[in-house]
Order: C-alpha cells, then sequence, then structure tokens
C-alpha cells in the first residue's frame, strides 16, 4: 500500500480549502499578484506553486492578501 499525507490551506474566514493540485490567483499585500497559479506544495507557513510551468515559487502566508479558485 502507499500513503501520502496531505495538507490543505483554509481561509479562516469563510472556511474554503485550497489543495495540491488547485489553479489559484494570488493577492499579495504589496499590490502586486499571480494568476493561473497551481499549489504543489503546502507548507506550515506558506506553499510553493507553478505558473505556465515555469520553475516553482514560493509564497508565505503573512505576505497574502487574498487567494481564490482560478475559473
Amino acid at each position: 500500500m502507499k500513503f501520502e499525507t496531505h495538507k490543505s490551506i483554509i481561509n479562516v474566514e469563510n472556511g474554503e480549502s485550497y489543495d495540491i493540485g488547485d489553479v489559484v490567483t494570488i493577492k499579495r499585500l504589496d499590490g502586486s499578484g499571480a494568476g493561473s497559479c497551481k499549489i504543489v506544495k503546502i507548507t506550515d507557513t506558506g506553499f510553493h506553486y507553478s505558473q505556465g510551468g515555469s520553475k516553482k515559487k514560493n509564497v508565505q502566508y503573512k505576505d497574502i492578501e487574498g487567494l481564490d479558485k482560478y475559473k
């Protein structure tokens, strides 16, 4: 048997959850953002994402103003 530990990101304000593989848009506190990002790893302080097949990037929760599932 194979097992995986799976973490989710939970928005405590509205209960929405985000999982590895979800495509999201990120709005940062500094006004910048990133659209159509795929969550590839979730950590205790943030998550790693890829965008358009580019090298993985990371973002810390403390730097995020908003996170939405990409439509």
